[in-house]
């Protein structure tokens, strides 16, 4: 198996990180808010007997007639201001609840508390404090909870059913808030509670219709020992903020890859499908990357191994061995392939050992997520691979990241780029990475070119506004990001350049000019015609496409699309070429025609056009007499059965086999009876070609045989054609 990560000694940087972590109990969270299931309080209110559920209008207002005006504390003083403060109370000592299942609620809710605010290793108790009624325009202004007993920590709020809106509890803590909407229920009838450290600043918004009844506790520790302090995740973020900035400090840093603990499928992998102590774990991770100023992203970790069984003395075929054990490793790997959604594009491609991860066990062992097996292979034994997915936080700083975009594909390239243009936020050593990417080519694969949006770099090259990026580039590099970026867009980068270096873009795209460029340079021309800044060079370079055209033409067997030609039409139109341009791009655009091309590209475009022009007609006109002398030329069929030996050198003795059935004039069938050999090459040798013969096998008799018959194939389809060509005419001469 893969060698024990503890075999290593761990550097103390990443010991403390893992140390950090550790301490982080529960979620990590200042607040915890949630809703359970209802259960009758049996609640006695001292002078009203017990309250009915949900609470209504009626029990609402006794419930004000029996309360007081609730005071706020400032230090050591109690102070009453409806500036401050506007809600009613009723003191503990006048509330009891007759119900047993209340209590056990409130012990399910501690759980859940406990859970919530990493207290698993403390004994915690709720004690209540008092009743709160809240009517229409009730509010409390943002504040802290002093200290009303001896070991308390925190506060308990017990949202009773009662209908209204508004009157949300707020709960800040640095710079970071939770929001408990009792009013939000679905159920009538749920109990919604939140809990919080007195550390945390909170607020009770402005109620907007109906009345909030609550119930609030004290949270007090019980035994003694360590007392209780918040250590929410932004505590644990700023310690982990400093060890980060130490580890991206190192000589020659590299990503801070940071283990959470659990596996994940791909497919079920994101923030919110955390498992335990992984969320907060990654929150903090994700905060402390913020406070450091350096990038971060969620991911999986994977560990790949592939390798075989125990060999017992025999394979067994019918058995599933994908739940065997692996006992010999012969490949394995490491590699983020999978990245949970995130503002921040992601890597594809990131080169670690597995010393360099930071994790606080050992790889590989236990169950993978997701095992395979090749099963049984003839006289071999299965190949097993097993796949482990860890959730992890990849965290890097900046300069990193500089030397990191040099090694990634066009399209996570681009998307780095598309980042900075949007964020506007670039350090120094990116911004030279990213210089030089541009300045050399990006790092092109078929994977990776798909999925690269090159107009990005026409916003960075805008951005820039280098007047001599242009210039300076490699003839062959401007020619494809040419091709790749939207017409409309190179109009903006020619507005941002002086008119000369635009026009030194030009001659330098056209030196030697091919087919994708032309297509690409007829439609940047007819953006350029429109824009007043650019269109006496339009005119200029429109005046030179018959001369781009004649020198494409004569290299390349391509031939541009029906996109490009509608540009032509275009400019023909609206451009104002003088009369010798169509009369000298017409033939250019016609000479040798081929079939497929006025069928597919020429003809459709041209029973399109609604406008004609001295182009259309041009053009129209050369359709016409090409299909008018195919259609001149009606296919005759063969005199007899005899057929022309293929034109080809490879399997020379299976057609030395045929050349007297193919010569011969009156035998059109010929069946070949011999072995399966000898019968798949003759047959291989007649579908390797084009060729008026089709095959079958009769399998009667022993050897089979393999009988071979003429057909009329190419004269059919030569009429086949014919007939498109003279219906086509037909069309273009109406």
């Amino acid at each position: 198996m893969r060698r024990n990560l503890y075999m290593y000694s761990m550097p103390r940087i990443k010991q403390n990180i893992l140390e950090t972590l550790r301490q982080l109990k529960g979620s990590g969270r200042f607040a915890s808010i949630g809703t359970t299931d209802f259960a009758f309080p049996g609640l006695i209110v001292e002078g009203l007997g017990e309250i009915a559920f949900p609470i209504n209008k009626i029990q609402a207002l006794a419930l004000i007639g029996a309360a007081q005006k609730a005071p706020f504390g400032q230090g050591r003083n109690t102070i009453y201001d409806d500036k401050v403060r506007s809600a009613r109370e009723i003191d503990a000592v006048k509330i009891s609840f007759k119900n047993p299942a209340w209590e056990k609620l409130m012990k399910k809710t501690l759980t859940n508390v406990k859970s919530d605010l990493g207290l698993e290793d403390y004994t915690i108790a709720a004690h209540l404090y008092k009743l709160l009624v809240y009517k229409e325009g009730d509010f409390f202004l943002p504040h802290k909870d002093t200290e009303k007993e001896k070991g308390m920590f925190g506060s308990l709020v017990i949202g009773l059913p009662s209908s209204h809106t508004g009157g949300e509890l707020v709960i800040h803590f640095e710079g970071v808030k939770e929001t408990a909407d009792f009013a939000r229920s679905a159920d009538p009838y749920a109990i919604n509670y939140a809990a919080f450290y007195a550390d945390c600043d909170h607020e009770v918004k402005p109620l907007g219709s109906g009345y909030r009844v609550c119930l609030v506790y004290n949270l007090v520790q019980e035994k003694a020992g360590k007392k209780i302090a918040l250590q929410s995740v932004q505590t644990h973020a700023a310690r982990l903020a400093e060890l980060l900035i130490q580890h991206q400090a190192q000589e020659n840093p590299q990503p801070a890859i940071v283990l959470l603990g659990h596996q994940y499928t791909p497919e079920n992998f994101s923030y919110d499908t955390l498992k335990l102590n992984d969320r907060a774990k990654a929150e903090t991770l994700l905060q402390a990357a913020q406070k450091s100023g350096y990038y971060a992203r969620l991911c999986l970790v994977t560990s790949f191994l592939s390798g075989a069984p125990a060999y017992g003395g025999y394979y067994d075929d019918e058995e599933d061995d994908s739940d065997a054990e692996m006992d010999e490793v012969y490949d394995q790997s490491l590699s983020i392939e999978h990245w949970a959604k995130n503002d921040l594009p992601p890597l594809d491609n990131v080169s670690f050992e597995e010393h360099e991860l930071i994790t606080s066990f050992a790889l590989d062992e236990g169950e993978p997520i997701v095992k395979e097996s090749t099963g049984y292979m003839g006289n071999y034994g299965p190949d097993l691979m097993h796949w482990y997915h860890y959730g992890a936080v990849m965290i890097w700083s900046p300069d990193v990241n500089a030397r990191l975009l040099l090694t990634q594909g066009a399209a996570s390239q681009l998307n780095w780029i598309s980042h900075f243009n949007r964020t506007k936020q670039i350090t120094a050593a990116e911004a030279t990475s990213v210089e030089f990417i541009v300045s050399t080519g990006f790092n092109s694969d078929r994977q990776t070119e798909k999925a690269a949006n090159y107009n990005v770099l026409a916003d960075w090259l805008v951005t820039r506004s280098d007047k001599t990026f242009l210039p300076e580039l490699n003839t062959a590099i401007l020619q494809s990001y040419f091709i790749k970026i939207d017409p409309v867009k190179w109009i903006s980068i020619f507005n941002n350049i002086p008119a000369d270096v635009t026009a030194g873009t030009f001659e330098k795209l056209t030196e030697i000019i091919t087919l994708p460029v032309l297509k690409q340079l007829v439609a940047v021309l007819q953006e350029m015609a429109g824009d007043k800044k650019l269109h006496s060079l339009a005119a200029a370079q429109t005046g030179d496409l018959p001369g781009y055209f004649k020198s494409v033409y004569s290299r390349d067997p391509g031939r541009v699309d029906a996109g490009t030609l509608h540009h032509l039409l275009w400019m023909a139109k609206n451009a104002s070429p003088v009369a010798a341009w169509i009369q000298e791009i017409i033939p250019i655009l016609t000479k040798d025609l081929q079939r497929s091309y006025v069928h597919k590209v020429l003809a459709p475009l041209l029973l399109q056009v609604k406008d004609s022009s001295k182009l259309t007609n041009g053009l129209l006109q050369s359709c016409r007499d090409y299909l008018q002398q195919r259609a001149d030329q009606q296919p005759q069929p063969p005199p007899d059965w005899s057929r022309p030996l293929p034109d080809t050198k490879q399997n020379s003795k299976e057609w030395q086999l045929l050349n007297a059935f193919l010569a011969s004039p009156t035998e059109h069938i010929f069946d070949f009876r011999k072995n399966q050999a000898e019968r798949s090459a003759l047959e291989n040798a007649i579908e390797n070609v084009i060729i008026d013969l089709k095959t079958e096998t009769i399998k009667t008799g022993s050897p089979h045989t393999l009988r071979i018959t003429k057909t009329k194939a190419t004269y059919q389809r030569q009429m086949k054609d014919w007939k498109e060509d003279v219906t086509l005419l037909e069309k273009l001469n109406k």
